[in-house]
């Protein structure tokens, strides 16, 4: 999950986040934070005033950005352990559009891009174009 403290789409989604780490304890989850542009503390307070329970990376230098082509906070990508990307894109289908948030969704892309990876089998979505806050190169 790529995130920018002040991103309110990131503060909204840390908790299904936190769910799905618990709910998929073979997979390492981590957030990436890209560039210099927050402190240590701005990053500290996200995760304490969001309950936010993965790792934050710290990209100083955007490698892992580039890497990636993430364009997008919060965007979720889902890579092997040869940093193959299995899945990119969205959460859910819970925000299809800036300021257009849905009470129900249907579609748990990253959900169901887990449950496949950790049943061997093929990830039945491989991307879906994330909404959200520029990630600031």
């Amino acid at each position: 999950m790529f995130i920018a403290p002040d991103c309110p789409m990131c503060m909204s989604l840390s908790e299904p986040y936190n769910q799905l780490q618990e709910k998929y304890p073979t997979v390492q989850f981590l957030a990436v934070h890209s560039g210099k542009n927050y402190e240590a503390m701005e990053l500290n307070m996200f995760a304490t005033e969001t309950h936010f329970k993965p790792l934050i990376f710290r990209d100083y230098d955007y490698a892992v950005a580039h890497k990636l082509n993430a364009t997008i906070t919060p965007e979720f990508v889902l890579i092997d352990s040869n940093a193959n990307i299995l899945y990119q894109g969205l959460m859910d289908d819970r925000i299809l559009e800036l300021g257009s948030y849905k009470q129900q969704w249907s579609n748990h892309y990253l959900d169901d891009a887990l449950n496949a990876v950790v049943n061997n089998k093929e990830v039945p979505i491989a991307s879906t174009e994330p909404v959200g806050c520029v990630l600031e190169y």
